[in-house]
């Protein structure tokens, strides 16, 4: 799912408020805000990764409003955000205006802070209804349990945000998405194509067609969707690495080496280009390449600490192959040995063991004749 929050933070009104006050900060004066708008330039800190920021224009509006509801929710907000759930709350039950839709949905995030989502359902409600059916309040209320995998309770006020704007495309756009994160893939297939009729060059429904088509091992059809990507943003290096992918599984291996391969050029030391390298030339039995690239890799991997273990071990197995088809049994043994520390049941470290080494020690490393 992509954030489309930003509207009115990217409206000229807005610029000119944050210029403004961005202005009195680096010439020292003291300029008046009313509550509301600093309430919206701490959010727009908050959403920019910022908070800091955020922090300081929140201090800045207290100065100027003690106690304003707008400015402790944004407060309040930022405390959440933090996880300091607590702090929130006793902020959340310090403001006295029960017909503040901000405040009740600012309870309702509280709550599924709490896992509370039903308690969350109550307080979205009243503020929705307080909010005369605000779109941009429904949309936040339906990101929020999407976000936080309650999809029941996002699937039911889409369809009530639906009812109500049967065309929104960022109605329409989150239906799909949640088709999407509950692995309903036919109907999220159906509605992203929707979207497409009327959306054509919208890059991020072809990357998601294609990564449904990628999941169903469609190879052809998912590629298919990042070509067009390509077609509408040449320089879209994920939309070239899927497409890739798609040609590795479709064991087109010397059309995959080759965009593997250009985008080694711009990020040299990644170890998943330089292994897919040496995949593809290991599967077209060029070892000596494959020994470079796969060589490499292993040694941008040592560099990682959060590589799972399931990649040395592919890496292992293909490292000892190569080394064993290019006529090198002793370092094939060496790398073999290694896989086999980290996951002495894997299946093509055992074949391989069987291979290159004696009767009885590759006995030792197969799984039915261990007790």
């Amino acid at each position: 799912m992509r954030d489309d929050s930003a509207s009115y933070y990217d409206s000229q009104e807005f610029t000119e408020l944050l210029a403004s006050y961005e202005n009195m900060l680096s010439d020292g004066s003291t300029v008046y805000f009313d509550s509301l708008d600093i309430a919206n330039i701490a959010e727009y800190y908050t959403i920019s990764g910022e908070p800091e920021k955020s922090d300081a224009a929140i201090e800045y509006g207290l100065n100027l409003h003690p106690s304003d509801p707008d400015i402790l929710i944004a407060k309040a907000g930022n405390l959440l955000q933090r996880g300091r759930k607590d702090e929130a709350t006793v902020i959340a039950e310090s403001i006295d205006d029960p017909e503040n839709q901000e405040l009740l949905y600012l309870k309702g995030v509280i709550a599924i802070a709490s896992d509370d989502p039903d308690t969350a359902d109550a307080w979205f409600t009243q503020a929705v209804e307080l909010s005369d059916n605000d779109p941009g309040m429904f949309n936040d209320i339906i990101v929020k349990f999407m976000d936080n995998r309650y999809f029941d309770l996002c699937q039911k006020w889409l369809d009530m945000a639906l009812v109500l704007s049967p065309d929104s495309r960022n109605f329409i756009e989150l239906q799909a998405d949640l088709f999407f994160d509950t692995g309903q893939a036919d109907s999220a297939i159906e509605w992203y194509n929707h979207l497409l009729d009327e959306f054509a060059y919208d890059t991020y429904y072809w990357e998601q067609l294609g990564r449904i088509y990628y999941e169903k091992n469609d190879f052809p059809q998912a590629k298919e969707c990042f070509e067009f990507i390509e077609a509408i943003d040449p320089d879209n290096s994920s939309a070239h690495m899927m497409k890739a992918g798609c040609l590795f599984s479709m064991e087109q291996w010397d059309e995959a080496y080759k965009i593997y391969r250009s985008l080694l050029d711009d990020d040299r030391n990644s170890y998943t280009l330089l292994y897919y390298c040496g995949r593809c030339m290991y599967e077209q039995a060029n070892y000596d390449d494959a020994l470079f690239y796969l060589t490499k890799s292993h040694e941008m991997l040592l560099l990682d600490p959060d590589v799972p273990q399931e990649l040395y071990t592919e890496l292992f197995y293909v490292i000892a192959s190569s080394h064993y088809k290019n006529g090198n049994p002793a370092q094939a043994r060496t790398y073999l040995y290694e896989g086999l520390a980290i996951d002495p049941d894997d299946q093509d470290l055992q074949e391989l063991a069987r291979q290159i080494l004696p009767d009885e020690e590759a006995k030792l490393f197969t799984t039915t004749n261990k007790n």
